[in-house]
């Protein structure tokens, strides 16, 4: 492509080698100076776009890539089959597309495509991705200064807990080397003491010694006599003193030893780690910016909404729901209908005639209630009971398949594609995703227990039976508008949205059903107690068979035809 954008198209067919300096978009081909004027002068081709080849060899490698003309048949296209979303050439349309329903004139669904509401959105997207990119890598680049500055911080306690270990072993060292001192202080001072005493003895024994040596040679007989019995007496003291030594606990050998305390000894053979470092993974707490990606509205054909003046409902049949409490409702695709009974902990699904088909006894209270026509299932909240969860249960098969755990008490809930978005009460507006469980963030704001939730396109609709309002958000949960009447709207409950995107509020102590118009500024009451209203909790819209479902607080409920 790079290279047929170089030459000139139509002097390569004479084959002459000239360079080009514009491009036709419509002929798909460039041109040279000489082709360029008459190109411009044609009747057949002077209002066709054109560009410098400069700019145009400025677009993407896979935008180039794309031609007017079908590669399967070499021919232009002319049409554009909404079904398999491709243009088609004239052969396409009869080999490929004439059972296709939705065939139109390419022209006409290309014809404002730069100024579309498409475009615009693609715009908007790439600059939140670019902004969510931001956010992410920015958040990273936070996580690592925080590992820095953790890790400096689990250093510095790792020191402390060392230095304090290494200060208390001093000291047990210390006052264990005292305690030594001490004892041997102690056992060198009796020692000496007895050391001392014998050194007397001895001195005494000496002198006997020698005095005795001297009488046996000098006294005479009578004074060697008398001498021998008080020398007797002298040694008799002396024996029974060494006697008494024997006998008593100062000849005991003394030993010093040293006996480790075991729990010092622990330190070394059982305490094989300093301590243990580990990773603590915490929820991420940045709010991405989110779009739900829309095809170009000029594809789109234009539908005539309907206005809350014409809005009429006629009442199709009465359903006694067999029990009181009820606090959620929602409609099956055959007909059926789904019911909570919040103090009875149980979920009843009844057929379209109104008769009871079967009973889910549920493991707690039981709130709000939708049906997820991707897997056959009914999503149900836990309310204000103290096990917070969203139960999945299986309509085939009549049970609990599924119990999805939350951190929060969870009332209303809507479904939005593979997600559910729903009021959390201390946690807001949160949303989310039934593949891998993750959450986001919408509305940080604490709401009240009991309030419901409805989506349509990008808003989300939430009411507030504290304050009676209705209060509409974008996908970011940024409010767009609230709607409050405390004489027409009185403690808001159920919440829908119909295909025109007017908001049907049930007033459960107003005893009504009230319409709001998408923008807010038009409402209108709909269905009163006249109507069989008594505390209407919940309500329902079926978009395909244009019915609306209202549950009241106690025993029955209500099924309305639009006409």
């Amino acid at each position: 492509m790079a290279s047929s954008t170089q030459k000139c198209g139509v002097c390569d067919l004479r084959h002459i080698n000239k360079p080009s300096i514009i491009w036709c978009t419509e002929c798909d081909e460039g041109l040279c100076q000489d082709c360029q004027e008459h190109h411009g002068l044609s009747k057949g081709t002077r209002n066709h776009n054109t560009l410098a080849i400069t700019e145009y060899q400025t677009l993407p490698s896979d935008v180039l890539q794309i031609t007017q003309y079908c590669s399967t048949h070499e021919d232009k296209f002319i049409m554009y089959c909404r079904k398999h979303e491709r243009p088609c050439c004239r052969k396409c349309i009869v080999e490929t597309h004439k059972e296709c329903p939705d065939i139109d004139n390419l022209e006409d669904v290309i014809q404002y495509v730069k100024t579309s509401n498409a475009v615009n959105d693609i715009e908007e997207t790439l600059v939140e991705i670019a902004g969510n990119l931001k956010k992410i890598s920015q958040h990273q680049q936070k996580n690592l200064l925080n590992l820095k500055e953790k890790r400096k911080q689990i250093e510095k306690e790792i020191q402390k807990t060392r230095t304090t270990i290494n200060n208390h072993l001093d000291k047990l060292q210390e006052d264990l080397m005292k305690k030594l001192n001490a004892i041997e202080e102690t056992q060198n001072s009796k020692i000496c003491q007895l050391l001392s005493s014998l050194g007397e003895r001895e001195k005494e024994i000496t002198k006997y010694q020698e005095n005795f040596a001297s009488i046996k040679q000098h006294a005479s007989e009578l004074q060697i006599f008398l001498s021998l019995k008080q020398i007797e007496k002298d040694i008799d003291i002396e024996d029974k003193f060494l006697q008494s030594i024997v006998k008593g606990e100062e000849l005991k050998q003394c030993h010093l030893e040293y006996k480790t305390n075991m729990a010092i000894q622990d330190i070394m053979s059982n305490n094989k780690i300093f301590g243990e470092v580990q990773i603590e993974n915490k929820p991420c707490d940045i709010v991405l910016s989110r779009r739900k990606t829309k095809q170009a509205q000029i594809m789109v054909p234009t539908v005539q909404t309907r206005s809350i003046v014409n809005i009429k409902l006629k009442k199709n049949k009465t359903i006694a729901t067999q029990g009181q409490h009820i606090f959620g409702c929602c409609l099956i695709p055959d007909g059926r209908m789904a019911f909570t009974y919040y103090y009875d902990h149980t979920v009843r699904v009844f057929s379209d005639t109104g008769l009871k088909d079967f009973q889910v006894n549920m493991p707690c209270k039981v709130d709000d209630i939708l049906y997820i026509s991707k897997d056959d299932t009914l999503a149900v909240t836990s309310g204000g009971s103290r096990q917070h969860c969203i139960f999945i249960i299986n309509v085939g098969k009549k049970q609990i398949t599924r119990t999805i755990l939350q951190d929060s008490e969870i009332d209303g809930i809507a479904l939005r594609e593979n997600e559910l978005i729903y009021s959390g009460q201390s946690k807001g507006i949160q949303m989310i995703n039934l593949s891998d469980e993750s959450i986001t963030q919408i509305v940080k704001d604490k709401m009240p227990g009991f309030c419901y939730i409805a989506t349509f396109r990008n808003q989300i609709y939430h009411t507030n039976p504290e304050t009676y309002a209705v209060t509409c958000y974008d996908q970011q949960g940024k409010p767009q508008w609230t709607f409050k009447n405390e004489s027409l709207l009185k403690e808001p409950h159920g919440i829908d949205v119909d295909i025109d995107g007017n908001v049907y509020v049930a007033g459960s102590w107003s005893n009504n059903v009230v319409v709001v118009s998408p923008d807010r500024q038009h409402h209108r009451e709909v269905l009163t107690a006249s109507d069989g209203l008594i505390y209407p909790n919940s309500l329902c819209y079926d978009n395909t068979k244009k019915k609306l479902l209202v549950a009241n607080y106690y025993n029955e409920a209500r099924l309305y035809d639009f006409i």
